[in-house]
């Protein structure tokens, strides 16, 4: 069962025992679990599809007003307090010491996290039930307890526990009774997980032992690749793995020496495409970093490591500022630590211009401080047997970083640059050397070139570091639909509720002296913390890298006239001390509350990064995209794009519309400045089964971005007579250079099938023509007026050029052709309208056509680029004509025929001379190696092969011998007339090995 189906399993189960506690007059007990039903709709409304988010939206808005109903007594009878004293309680309610503080005797709210506890140790006794299953029960009952004592209006609070114990009002006891409940069942749940990490690791060891055999005499790059496969995998894991894509897991007992090894299932090997994609992007820089995989690899704790690769490059200004290089025991006063407290507010940006990676650190951060799950920390090796970073006394780090379609080894040095006052120039936190801050932005910045890194976006950061779906919205493009306020709010407080999304923002480039007058920093990133919405307004709590600079707009710390008592103590923020809220509001720390409305006004885009394991089914492939395959813009012609078939086979026709995403990663192998000319990628999908060639009526239609990361999300509802397949296109708006690149699709209902998109066919013939003022005969349609010398002066004259357009003979042999593709291109800058017909007959010129006689067209007249697709084409000789729509547009034009067999030839036509042409032959003769006939008194009806069967004819078109066999040797062409005559002619000869033809004189 899906993750997703075990919170509709939730939702649905907590509405039942809402009515049920309704019925039985209960109202508290009732408004906790509509509550809990809001929620969990809520956040299943953030990753479905369009329509069946409507319907949550519907459900939620019918249990707030249960949940307003219940709290205002409105047909709900009152329920005595002493009634609700007098439930009786599970003997698990009691403290360790047996007795159950009386603060907590009444509390419906602790009765209530009780029972869910009960409930996850009943379904751990349980056969076959899948620990992540029971681990999700036991920290829903952790959540629920930690809900026990948090202020009714600060839901919010980043970290609850502290909060509490912080309250005076709440007595003691109470607090540590709940503290010891919750610190219990976080225990039982990492027993359950080292557990599952341990079943999971045989699995895979299985899996390995049958699916893969590993050439351990080839490189160890090719070792690396083929141990790292990611394919086609259900996610069988329930609770959210914070380094998912893949899942992170202990492969061997720990050692603190060792790195952790991943876990992705190795479902099948990589291509060898796959391979040599993986092998060149493992090259970034100039520096190569391997796929992340186990390691032998040992930490030594006793010798001093330096970086082999060198110090990373700075900037001008920042070697200004550079003292010297220095290890953590040369600076500071305290004794190195890697992670004090892991919080977003102790983080701090220096000199280096990397404002969004440094936003990426704080909302990570803010993740792992707020759910207690790693995020951020378990990326740095060595570790603790509890997989906490460690210092290395030796110095010597590995980080583990998502980077051109895998994790990826990085690894450093503790060298750090300090500046002349004493301060690193890096950056840190407010802790007395702390280490991982400094350490990961090390790591992050060597990849990327160096401490002169010039900026990147927190989308693309937070998928560095974690790997989790990168999503952008712009708040300049309004848009509609999914992107409306209303609807981009909603799924921010969701996503941000539940822990599903991490989010960020950036400003644009801001006019200095606005930027000034609100408090904002033009190009600048900043970390989402808090997303609230408060009875009055919709607020954000944001934080600058910079840890100073603030918003001074609408709900800043400066306005007196919207920062209220009663606003503090919504947002759960009232401490009662006067002189701490006057010190909160004074200092400048760089964090801050606003309003949506401003941010929409002041910034110019918004990032979330999703979490990949609300999607149950993943694919991802890795592939290479030539420059030289096809034209240079596809305004016209997708034909040449990558494209991928995306297949729903055993799918419910039923099922409800469920939500696809498409992941397009560009690989990055080179410093991107802003200045860089970058490629524009963006992926459509087409629903329709065989390969796309025209861009219009696309199902959905990404947009083109110079971001590495270009997603498209698409909502699919299968009907009964409908397609179950889906046609992905990759697009550049104009191609530069190649480009290797990853592509992964997410779906929350499955299983389906990726492929590459079928091909053309594989037999195929290339004409290359041109239409000229002779040979550009437009439209059979096309109305010309001329003037004729004659009484009735202007003639409307139909059909008088299309016989002049280029006409091909196309013959098809014995047997019929199961498809047939034919392609007519012209340059884009021409800008010809232009049209292909297949005309039925006896491969004669076509001076005019009907319904009858076309066996297929390519549609109406296109600019650049049109194509017909024929199915079952008998035996047969057919005409094919290339025309402009208008008369006398020259340009040149390129003609494919490609089909299922080589049964078929295409025959050039002799240009068109006229109605006075002479009747005329051409017949072959064997003669000697001089030309000399072996029968001097030969005629055409005597010779090798000839044309009309030795007549002589006066076709328009010209003449041709049939397609023969000939023997090896020498023969005589002879084009003839049957009178004499004078003129000149045009002779094509076509063959299926090498000729050598001389003119004799």
């Amino acid at each position: 069962m899906s993750r997703v189906n075990v919170l509709y399993e939730q939702a649905f189960k907590a509405a039942e025992d809402g009515h049920a506690a309704e019925l039985g007059n209960d109202a508290a007990l009732a408004i906790q679990h509509f509550e809990q039903a809001v929620q969990l709709f809520t956040r299943l409304a953030s990753v479905e599809s369009l329509s069946k988010r409507t319907l949550l939206h519907e459900h939620i808005q019918d249990f707030q007003q249960r949940i307003q109903d219940l709290r205002s007594g409105n047909d709900v009878p009152a329920i005595p307090h002493a009634e609700v004293c007098s439930r009786p309680r599970p003997e698990s309610t009691t403290d360790d010491d047996g007795r159950l503080p009386d603060a907590l005797t009444a509390d419906p709210r602790w009765l209530y996290a009780t029972r869910l506890e009960q409930e996850a140790a009943s379904t751990e006794a349980m056969r076959n039930v899948a620990l992540p299953v029971v681990m999700d029960a036991y920290m829903r009952a952790a959540d629920e307890f930690m809900e026990v004592r948090r202020p009714p209006r600060a839901k919010s609070a980043l970290n609850v526990l502290d909060q509490m114990l912080r309250d005076k009002s709440v007595p003691d006891d109470a607090c540590q009774c709940i503290r010891r409940k919750v610190e219990r069942l976080i225990d039982r749940i990492t027993t359950l997980k080292n557990q599952d990490h341990e079943l999971e690791m045989e699995d895979l060891m299985m899996e390995a032992d049958l699916l893969l055999h590993v050439d351990y005499a080839s490189t160890r790059m090719d070792r690396i690749l083929s141990c790292t496969s990611l394919r086609h995998v259900e996610v069988k894991r329930k609770v959210p793995d914070a380094t998912s894509l893949p899942h992170q897991q202990r492969a061997v007992p720990h050692d603190p020496g060792h790195v952790a090894a991943s876990d992705v299932a190795p479902q099948a090997k990589y291509t060898a495409e796959e391979v040599d994609v993986l092998r060149r992007s493992s090259v970034i820089n100039g520096r190569l970093f391997q796929p992340w995989i186990a390691s032998d690899e040992k930490f030594d704790t006793t010798e001093a490591f330096t970086d082999p690769d060198g110090l990373l490059s700075m900037s001008s200004k920042q070697l200004e500022k550079l003292a010297k290089w220095v290890r953590p025991s040369e600076y500071g006063t305290a004794p190195p630590r890697m992670v004090s407290q892991i919080s977003p507010y102790v983080v701090v940006q220096d000199v280096v211009t990397d404002c969004s990676f440094v936003a990426s650190l704080c909302i990570t951060a803010a993740y792992e401080m707020r759910f207690h799950k790693q995020l951020i920390t378990n990326i740095i090796f060595p570790q603790d047997p509890n997989g906490a970073p460690i210092v290395n006394p030796g110095g010597k780090y590995v980080v583990k970083l998502w980077a051109n379609g895998v994790p990826r080894r990085v690894v450093v040095d503790d060298y750090l640059p300090l500046g002349h006052s004493g301060s690193l120039l890096c950056s840190c936190t407010t802790e007395s050397n702390e280490l991982w801050v400094s350490i990961i932005e090390k790591a992050y910045l060597k990849v990327n070139g160096g401490y002169d890194f010039p900026g990147s976006n927190s989308g693309i950061d937070v998928f560095a570091l974690t790997g989790w779906i990168p999503e952008t919205i712009s708040f300049a493009d309004p848009g509609g639909g999914d992107t409306s306020a209303d609807m981009v709010w909603q799924r921010l407080m969701s996503a941000h509720n539940f822990g599903d999304c991490l989010i960020t923002i950036a400003t644009g480039d801001l006019p200095k002296a606005v930027a000034k007058q609100v408090g904002l920093v033009p190009s600048h990133a900043y970390a989402v913390l808090n997303v609230v919405e408060t009875t009055s307004t919709r607020l954000l709590l944001v934080k600058n890298p910079w840890n100073r600079k603030r918003w001074r707009g609408p709900y800043g710390m400066d306005d007196v006239d919207r920062w209220t008592p009663d606003l503090d103590r919504e947002l759960g923020l009232d401490d009662g001390d006067a002189s701490r809220r006057r010190r909160r509001h004074t200092r400048d720390d760089g964090l801050f509350w606003i309003d949506f409305a401003s941010v929409q006004t002041y910034f110019s885009a918004l990032f979330l990064n999703w979490n990949p394991d609300l999607f149950r089914y993943r694919f991802t492939m890795h592939k290479h995209w030539p420059v030289d395959g096809g034209p240079d813009n596809d305004t016209y012609n997708l034909g040449y794009n990558p494209q991928y078939a995306l297949t729903f086979p055993t799918l419910d026709r039923k099922t409800k519309p469920f939500s696809v995403w498409i992941l397009l990663s560009r690989h990055v192998t080179a410093v991107e400045a802003p200045t860089t000319v970058q490629p524009f990628l963006a992926l459509h999908v087409y629903k329709q089964q065989s390969r796309v060639y025209y861009p219009n009526n696309a199902f959905a239609r990404g947009t083109y971005s110079n971001n590495p990361h270009a997603l498209t999300c698409v909502d699919v509802e299968l009907t009964a007579d409908g397609p179950t397949t889906f046609i992905l296109v990759a697009s550049q708006y104009e191609k530069l250079a190649p480009v290797d690149y990853t592509i992964s699709v997410f779906s929350t209902e499955g299983p389906f099938e990726l492929t590459t998109a079928p091909e053309p066919p594989p037999h195929r013939i290339h004409v290359m023509d041109a239409w000229t003022t002779d040979t550009a005969g437009g439209s059979p349609k096309y109305e010309r007026l001329h003037t004729m010398a004659s009484r009735f002066g202007v003639i409307l004259d139909r059909h008088a050029t299309f016989v002049n357009n280029p006409q091909y003979q196309l013959v098809i042999d014995d047997a019929s052709i199961e498809r047939m593709l034919l392609t007519l291109e012209a340059p884009p800058a021409v800008e010809l309208a232009i049209n292909l017909r297949l005309v039925r007959g006896d491969g004669q010129r076509v001076g005019s056509v009907s319904k009858k006689s076309v066996r297929a067209q390519s549609g109406e007249y296109r600019p650049g680029f049109c194509y017909m697709e024929v199915e079952a084409v008998e035996a047969g000789t057919y005409t094919i004509v290339a025309s402009t729509f208008e008369p006398h547009r020259t340009g040149s034009f390129s003609l494919t025929v490609a089909a299922t067999s080589a049964a078929f030839q295409l025959f050039f036509r002799l240009r068109q001379r006229g109605a006075a042409s002479s009747t005329i032959n051409v017949s072959l003769y064997p003669c000697t190696s001089t030309g000399q006939l072996h029968d001097p008194h030969c005629n055409p009806t005597t010779a090798f092969v000839t044309s009309a069967k030795g007549s002589y004819t006066n076709s328009a078109c010209g003449v041709r011998t049939p397609a023969t066999q000939f023997p090896r040797g020498f023969y005589l062409a002879i084009p003839s007339t049957f009178d004499p005559h004078h003129g000149d002619f045009d002779l094509y000869g076509y063959s299926d090995a090498p000729v050598v033809a001389t003119r004799l004189r």
